[in-house]
């Protein structure tokens, strides 16, 4: 016969058991080489460097938006430069010119709004994985603490047994409460949520303002924007208003519009300083190939020269005349970052260089055309006779 279980018996005895916890036990050695080996996962290097190429498409698919709206403005102010130089009245093709800027500026200026937001969004998921793998080490480095402190003492019970006797010392072990092993897993949630918690306490300026990847972005966008006659970039303390959103004005706009309405008036808060920029490197006074700036007082150096002038130990002032910041090449991927913008510069500057080299051969060997003649039937240096007019 099947036995009676008094549910009341059964329902007292299971509300009188400890709370369940689920099992316990310290990582092997296993656990912890592979925990040790998470953050530099090939899967997670990879996206951290497709984070970074993304920043780096983004700013050139800006620039190169805002280079061509550049060149649309500067052909209807050279339309109009030449209409009032001949005092005539607006031509149907600079009307329609003006409609179709106006047009290509509000796409431009909406295509810019998104790319910034991408570039602060990417940002944030590179602090997210710099963060974790930051946690993870840690993690790493308290397991591998903890093992060897558990080691050290079951190597330390085993000689007391020993010393002792197992026998006489066996209650004593029975006795003593093991401590609860700590749950690596809850100790990376809350960890990560520290991490979490202490990035969106940072404002923006201190999220974006003083991050490369969002600094190169920004170089690019005003470059192309401004052109090389243009205002300066104004100081990343000035990046974002007081609400957190970012000032992405098109440099040059105000002054722009002042123009276009006929007022030619100086305006001092308009009127800004052309900014000088040489592209030859401080150190090796030649054109730059792989022009790289830092984040502290914005001076550029050409990369390899500026490593081998950090080569030296500890703190190194910065090589530009009367600058007083400092540097150590232990920080040069923190401090120093490729300044896109000055590449496309030097890029634009090779460009025109080789144009005016093409042009040159071209006029002399238009000159060496003039210069050479058919006499006895082969070409000769002189120039050609003048043909005689019939009749």
């Amino acid at each position: 016969m099947p036995r009676l279980v008094n549910r009341g018996n059964a329902a007292t005895a299971l509300a009188s058991l400890p709370e369940y916890q689920p099992p316990a036990w310290p990582l092997n050695d296993i656990a912890r080489r592979s925990l040790g080996e998470l953050p530099h996962r090939r899967g997670t290097v990879i996206y951290g460097s497709q984070l970074k190429e993304s920043v780096r498409f983004l700013g050139l698919g800006v620039g190169d938006l805002h280079e061509r709206l550049r060149a649309q403005q500067e052909r209807l102010e050279a339309q109009r430069d030449r209409r009032q130089e001949r005092g005539i009245d607006k031509t149907a093709e600079e009307e329609r010119l003006e409609a179709y800027l106006e047009q290509l500026e509000d796409e431009v200026d909406g295509l810019t709004h998104e790319c910034e937001e991408a570039v602060r969004d990417i940002i944030d998921k590179r602090a997210e994985l710099e963060d974790e793998a930051v946690v993870l080490r840690d993690l790493y480095t308290a397991a591998a603490t903890t093992h060897n402190k558990t080691a050290a003492a079951a190597q330390r019970s085993a000689l007391n047994v020993e010393d002792q006797g197992e026998a006489d010392d066996q209650g004593e072990f029975d006795d003593q409460k093991e401590d609860p092993v700590p749950s690596t897993a809850d100790a990376f949630r809350e960890r990560r949520a520290q991490k979490l918690a202490d990035y969106t306490n940072l404002n923006p300026h201190q999220r974006y303002a003083l991050n490369n990847d969002y600094a190169g972005f920004k170089k690019i966008w005003h470059d192309a924007a401004a052109g090389g006659s243009g205002p300066p970039l104004p100081d990343a303390s000035r990046w974002f208003r007081s609400n957190g959103q970012p000032v992405m004005d098109r440099p040059g706009a105000e002054q722009r519009r002042h123009t276009a309405g006929g007022d030619d008036d100086d305006d001092d808060d308009i009127a800004v300083a052309r900014e000088v920029l040489s592209l030859n490197c401080p150190l090796t006074l030649r054109p730059m190939e792989e022009p790289y700036s830092n984040n502290k007082c914005k001076h550029t150096f050409e990369k390899s020269a500026i490593l081998h002038y950090l080569s030296r130990q500890g703190q190194m002032q910065c090589p530009q005349t009367g600058c007083s910041q400092t540097f150590s090449r232990a920080k040069f991927a923190d401090d120093f970052y490729l300044d896109q913008a000055i590449l496309r510069r030097i890029q634009r500057a090779q460009e025109s260089q080789r144009n005016d080299e093409m042009e040159e051969d071209e006029d002399e060997d238009d000159d060496d055309e003039e210069s050479m003649v058919v006499q006895g039937g082969r070409r000769v240096r002189g120039r050609a006779p003048k043909q005689e007019a019939d009749g």
